[in-house]
């Protein structure tokens, strides 16, 4: 019988990067001889029978005194509305056996939802957790400060086809592609609207669901693909990762989020061999320094004053980056961690 048992409740077509995560770090996991995996899928109108699901899952491992990997948040179809829902099934799960591996704080990332308000007092039976970063890590600690934490670092990316773009050495202000690959709706890519294409001495290649119409000539839509199929059909230079307005005047909660997780677009542009662009008070930026992957900036149109003689250098190191996340490596280091630990984390 296995040792672990890793549970996961998802939502969203492959097209949505939502369930793209949690799904990696289950198909890696259940790779191992020690991890059997609960993959449970949210279908509408049928959140309710999918909470018994998981309730019914939950008995049959206590019954087994197996030691439980819960990747949170839990995602029912109505994501917000029922989370109060699903977070009564918390309780049945036993805090000693458990360890929590964070994908989402909605608290910071929606503070605005009500249904969010309670999220920590969920959190705060359990003592075990994975986080994102040092930030996250931070943040959890003021609401559950003895808890043991261990920080994931990177999300791992799987992918179909695609190989790793060729190093370039010949890459020059004016004829630079930047690539977004995310939500293009104006609420939280306000960026994509209010950009002046006479101030852009490059050209923005988007990709997503599109949701309204960009009126800039710099700006070119480039379609909507699978979150597996995506880093091969990504074309230009540099990744941006970025949400909110054009610069760091912004102070929405989009924005605020950034200073907390590890976005999963990171993964996707490593997968894809592209170095990245990030706002330099963002909490992958320590990430980006670590294994020098990319710029940091204050403001979008700084763009236009890259120094690109480094660029091939990061371009080798995204590569590199890129065959770990492709790989599974970060998910198989957090799992060896946990075993590791194991005297620390499950007494």
């Amino acid at each position: 019988m296995k040792e672990y048992t890793l549970i996961t409740v998802i939502k969203g077509s492959n097209r949505n990067a939502g369930p793209k995560a949690p799904r990696d770090i289950a198909d890696i996991l259940k790779q191992t001889d020690k991890v059997e995996t609960v993959l449970l899928e949210a279908e509408e109108h049928r959140d309710y029978p999918l909470f018994l699901r998981l309730l019914q899952q939950v008995e049959q491992i206590q019954a087994a005194s197996k030691k439980v990997i819960l990747q949170y948040p839990l995602q029912p179809f109505s994501f917000f509305e029922h989370q109060e829902l699903f977070a009564k099934a918390y309780s049945y799960f036993d805090p000693d056996r458990t360890i929590l591996w964070i994908h989402d704080i909605n608290k910071i990332r929606s503070p605005q939802r009500l249904e969010c308000r309670n999220e920590m007092e969920w959190l705060k039976p359990f003592r075990h957790f994975i986080v994102h970063n040092t930030a996250m890590e931070k943040y959890m600690r003021k609401y559950i400060p003895m808890g043991t934490y261990i920080r994931n670092g990177v999300f791992d990316y799987l992918c179909m086809g695609g190989t790793i773009q060729k190093i370039q050495q010949d890459i020059s202000m004016g004829s630079v592609q930047v690539v977004f690959a995310g939500n293009l709706i104006r609420e939280k890519s306000p960026f994509l609207y209010d950009l002046d294409s006479k101030k852009m001495n490059f050209r923005l290649n988007v990709y997503g669901k599109r949701e309204e119409l960009m009126k800039n000539g710099k700006i070119y839509y480039q379609g909507n693909f699978s979150a597996d199929l995506l880093p091969s059909r990504l074309r230009g230079d540099l990744g941006l990762i970025w949400d909110g307005g054009i610069d760091s005047a912004d102070i929405s909660t989009y924005k605020n989020y950034t200073r907390y997780n590890t976005p999963h677009k990171f993964s996707c542009y490593m997968a894809a061999g592209l170095p990245v662009i990030a706002w330099r008070e963002a909490a992958i930026a320590e990430v980006i320094q670590k294994y020098q992957v990319g710029y940091l900036i204050d403001n979008l149109y700084e763009i236009n004053s890259l120094d690109l003689s480094r660029y091939p250098e990061y371009q080798r190191n995204a590569q590199d980056l890129g065959e770990k996340v492709r790989s599974g490596y970060f998910t198989k280091r957090v799992f060896a961690q946990i075993e590791e630990r194991w005297n620390d984390l499950w007494f």
